[in-house]
Order: C-alpha cells, then sequence, then structure tokens
C-alpha cells in the first residue's frame, strides 16, 4: 500500500510538471506563430498577444478593458460585428478581412477569425489576425493595372489576345467581333490555330514555339491570314511576346491590327502604278519628275530617247547638266514660280544639250509634286521635242524679216530697228543717221547682161555693205537696187559722212561676177536726227530726198539733207 500511494504521488507530480511545460509551450506558440492572438470579453480585450500589440502598435495599457471595435475603420465596423458573430455562433469560421488603425494612424489590412472559448470560468472570444496590408497592396496595384490592360485593350481597334502555353485563347478583346465577326466570348478557349490559313499555319506555330520555350525570345512580327467568321480571309500584322512569370513563360500575348483594307489599297495603287507606268512608256511626249534641286528621279522612255542618255546615265542627273548657263537660268526661274504660287506653266521654250552635244529644242509644262501631307517635294511635267517646229519658225520669221536674195534684213525689220534705235537715241540724247544708197544706172546692167548678173551684184554690195559697218549698226535692203543704212549712237555728224566715203570707195572696187566683170556706183543721200528731224517717217522721207539730190547732181557721191536746205 505504501508503495502504491508513492508511485502515485511521483505520478502527480510528474503531470503537474507536464502542464507547466505545455503552459510555457502555449506561450511560445503564441509568441512565434506570426499570428497577433486576443481575448475578448463582453465586448473588451481582456487579453492580447506581444505580436498583436506589435502589429497594432498599442500596449497592453491602451487595449486591455478597451471595446474590441474601438481601432476598426469606421466603414468595416458593422461588417467586423456581423462577421464575428457568426463566427461565434457556428462551429466554423470563415476569415474575414478588414482595415484596422494603428497607433500610428496608419490604416492596416488584417485577416481574422474568431472563435468561441471559455476564459477563466466566462463565455469568451478568441481572435487571430495577421497583417495583410503588403498582399492587399499587391493585390490593388495588379487590380489596377488589369483594369487599365482592360480599358486599353477594351477601347483598343487591334485585337489582342492571350494564348496559354496549351494553344488556347484566355482573352481576347472586343475589336476582334469588328474585324474577324466573332463575339470574344467565342473564341475564349478556343484552339488559337485553327483559323490560320494552311500557308501560314507552319510558320506561326514555330514562332509561337519560340515564345513558350525561350524567355529571352525577341518580340516577333509578321503578317497572318485568319479566316472571318463569314469564311473570308483577313490580312492582320502581328506582334507577338511572351508573358513570364516566376522565370517561366506563362502565355503569349498577341496584338494584330488588321491590314486587309491596306493590303487591298497597296495592290489597288500597284496595280494604277502599273497602269499609270504603262501609258506613260507607251506615250510619244516625255514624261519626268525631279526633286526641289531639279535631280531626275522618274522618268519614261520619251525622256531617255529626247535627251540622248542611257536611263542609268539619266537617272539623279540635275538640270545644270544638261543645258548651258542661260537656259539654267530659266529653267530655275520657271520651276522657282511654280514652288511660290503652287500653279503649272505651259509651254516653256528650253534648249537642252543631248549627251552626244547637239542642241534641240523643248517644249515643257510644269506642275508641283507634293506628298500625303501636301508638302512639295519636287516637279513633274511633259517634254516633247519641237527642234522641228522651232526651226521651221524661225525660218518662217527670217523670211518674213530678211530679203530672200541678199539675206539682209528687209523693209519691216529695217523699221523695227529704226523705232528701236530713234527710241533709244531720244532717251539717251544721242545723235542717229539713215543713209539711202541708190546704185547708179542698175538698169543698164539688168539690160545689158541679164538678171542674173544683176541679182550677184546686188548679193555681192550687200556682202561689201555689212563689212564695212559697225555690229550695231543695220544695213537693209528696200527692194530693187535701193539698200538703207542705220548707223546710231553717232557722237558727231561727220562720222556719217566718213561712213559714206568707205561706202563710195568700196563699192567703186570692180565686182567679178563669173565671167563679168563689173564697176559700180552709188548716190547716198543722209537724214540726221536730231539735226533734220525727229519721227521716223521724217527721216526716211529726207533722206530719200538728199539722194536724189545727188542724182540730180551728177551721181557717185554722198550728200546731207541740210545741204539741201541750205
Amino acid at each position: 500500500m505504501a508503495i502504491d500511494r508513492k508511485s502515485e504521488e511521483k505520478h502527480t507530480e510528474k503531470k503537474l510538471l507536464s502542464q507547466e511545460d505545455l503552459s510555457l509551450l502555449a506561450k511560445d506558440i503564441v509568441a512565434n506563430a506570426g499570428v497577433g492572438i486576443y481575448i475578448v470579453q463582453q465586448g473588451k480585450f481582456v487579453y492580447v498577444s506581444d505580436l498583436y500589440r506589435k502589429i497594432t502598435g498599442y500596449s497592453d495599457q491602451e487595449l486591455i478593458g478597451t471595446h474590441s471595435l474601438d481601432h476598426i475603420h469606421h466603414e468595416d465596423k458593422e461588417k467586423v460585428r456581423q462577421n464575428a458573430t457568426k463566427c461565434l455562433k457556428e462551429d466554423t469560421c470563415k476569415p474575414y478581412e478588414y482595415r484596422f488603425i494603428a497607433k500610428n494612424h496608419h490604416i492596416i489590412w488584417v485577416l481574422e477569425t474568431v472563435t468561441s472559448i471559455t476564459y477563466q470560468g466566462e463565455r469568451a472570444a478568441l481572435g487571430s489576425f495577421i497583417d495583410i496590408t503588403e498582399r492587399k497592396s499587391m493585390e490593388s496595384k495588379l487590380e489596377r493595372e488589369e483594369q487599365l490592360f482592360r480599358t486599353i485593350t477594351e477601347q483598343s481597334s487591334d485585337i489582342v489576345v492571350i494564348i496559354n502555353r496549351s494553344g488556347l485563347i484566355t482573352y481576347v478583346n472586343p475589336a476582334i467581333e469588328e474585324t474577324l465577326g466573332f463575339k470574344p466570348e467565342e473564341r475564349i478557349g478556343a484552339d488559337a490555330f485553327e483559323r490560320i490559313h494552311p500557308d501560314d499555319l507552319k510558320s506561326m506555330m514555330e514562332k509561337f514555339h519560340a515564345l513558350t520555350t525561350d524567355i529571352k525570345s525577341a518580340v516577333i512580327r509578321d503578317e497572318i491570314r485568319l479566316r472571318h467568321k463569314n469564311g473570308t480571309w483577313c490580312t492582320l500584322e502581328g506582334v507577338g511576346s511572351n508573358l513570364i512569370q516566376n522565370d517561366v513563360v506563362d502565355a503569349v500575348v498577341i496584338n494584330y491590327r488588321d491590314m486587309t483594307k491596306r493590303k487591298q489599297a497597296e495592290e489597288t495603287l500597284k496595280e494604277r502604278e502599273e497602269k499609270y507606268r504603262t501609258i506613260l512608256e507607251n506615250i510619244q511626249e516625255g514624261y519626268f519628275e525631279v526633286d526641289l534641286s531639279g535631280n531626275l528621279v522618274f522618268f519614261n522612255d520619251s525622256v531617255c530617247e529626247i535627251m540622248g542618255y542611257p536611263r542609268q546615265e539619266l537617272t539623279g542627273l540635275n538640270y545644270r547638266k544638261y543645258t548651258d548657263e542661260e537656259t539654267a537660268e530659266k529653267v530655275f526661274f520657271s520651276f522657282n514660280r511654280v514652288y511660290q504660287t503652287g500653279g503649272s506653266t505651259k509651254e516653256i521654250d528650253w534648249q537642252i544639250i543631248r549627251k552626244d552635244g547637239a542642241r534641240r529644242y523643248i517644249e515643257a509644262s510644269v506642275s508641283l509634286s507634293s506628298d500625303y501631307s501636301d508638302q512639295p517635294i519636287g516637279f513633274k511635267g511633259i517634254i516633247r521635242d519641237i527642234t522641228e517646229r522651232k526651226q521651221m519658225h524661225q525660218q518662217l520669221n527670217y523670211m518674213a524679216t530678211h530679203d530672200p536674195l541678199t539675206g539682209l534684213p528687209n523693209r519691216m525689220l529695217f523699221m523695227d530697228r529704226l523705232r528701236f534705235t530713234l527710241a533709244q537715241s531720244k532717251r539717251n540724247r544721242k545723235k542717229m543717221a539713215v543713209m539711202m544708197l541708190d546704185l547708179d544706172h542698175f538698169k543698164n546692167i539688168n539690160d545689158q547682161m541679164g538678171h542674173m548678173v544683176g541679182d550677184k551684184l546686188l548679193k555681192e554690195v550687200g556682202v561689201r555693205l555689212k563689212g564695212i559697218l559697225r555690229q550695231n549698226d543695220t544695213v537693209a535692203r528696200l527692194g530693187g537696187d535701193e539698200f538703207v543704212v542705220l548707223l546710231s549712237d553717232l557722237e558727231k555728224t561727220e562720222y556719217a559722212a566718213s561712213v559714206a566715203k568707205v561706202i563710195l570707195k568700196a563699192l567703186q572696187k570692180p565686182f567679178v561676177l563669173s565671167d563679168n566683170t563689173i564697176s559700180s556706183n552709188a548716190s547716198i543721200g543722209i537724214a540726221v536726227y536730231p539735226d533734220d528731224c525727229e519721227d521716223m517717217e521724217s527721216l526716211l522721207k529726207k533722206s530719200d530726198m538728199a539722194m536724189y539730190a545727188v542724182k540730180s547732181q551728177g551721181r557717185n557721191n554722198f550728200q546731207f539733207f541740210s545741204n539741201i536746205i541750205n
């Protein structure tokens, strides 16, 4: 019996030690579990753990005896009260979140559970919570980013699609309906490759594999054809990149831009350009385009033929390389006028120098070239070779203004030059003279030797007269054997007399005409501006009167009109 009593005492002592150990163990657990523990009785704190105080920042004295809802955010108090009540009534408690106002007035987010216990013989509530502020901050950030992502993608006109590693679509924005005819929900969970054109499928699967297996894979850009809901094919431009989660490719995001209309426009433009070029290559006129500096950037074959250059040499050639200096200035001013006014020029005559050195005349019409933003980028125009027309025009003009026998200016051209010289003399206050010249006894030469000999004599007389006069003086044949000389810029009247003497002396030298040697004299009458008169008609009339006075006095001489009067 004694032995049994001692054994029982030892067992009781061991049991007491065990309970003490358990109490210490419980304190260690509470202190190190990472969960703030508290006990509330009749709505007030009766116990708070060290971690609870650390999380909230309050001391025992500030918490014990205070109402458990005092430091909860006012917007969350009712929710916490309802959740706590529900937890205390039920066997299980679903954790709930709320905002707690810490001692430093910072708002922290906590996750809490509550269970019913008996504390010191009375019903109480055991609460535990953890600080989830950082997690809530991350969630809020993720939520904002997701909201931003959805706002951007759902307003985008481009298709945005996310494809998981298995090739299934996990997200697609509303733009898919406008482009491919599907509602987003019709494509969620669908195979991302099932509507790709067969010719594009292999390439796209290889690119997808590269994106899903290599986290360092570069962004991939490509064109792809996708089948519309109605069965037609749409051409899209795709930009794909991978979404990485913990160094593993989680999914692939692709941005598709509809290029169908652009492709169609490009094809239409290409067809038009081909048609445009075909027309240009088959027209006789030369079509050209130059940049703002005048360098050839485009031209048809007719330009090559007109210019005499092969295409490769003509490309990039500046207009100054195939024009002389005078023409280059003319071209510059014509182009500059087009640039300044935005208008066009028509039928500008240029003289070009072909590669072989030959000079040709072209007629050009020029207008401004602009880009898509209506900014000038150069000039374009049509040219045609008008050399033959120009030569014919020059020939007709020459025939209209020159004596067909001697090649000297005729009466019409002489009158133009007389008008110009008279105006210049009045402006410069210089003298000028008109000399009327008639061959003596020319009728006898025609009658005795024939008109052919007479014509040859007239030609030779013209040659000798041109050889005597200055470059700015004029000799013209008025008809028959009558010539007229215009002397401009005279300092003194005596210069006209010296010219008349030289003429008379030159004409007295024999003319050898075929088998005939002929001597010829002339009668010369001179009228001077402003000494004798101040208008053209009077100058011609008075020089003619002076000439007839010479004839009446024996011929082969000259006379001033002023001497006749005196």
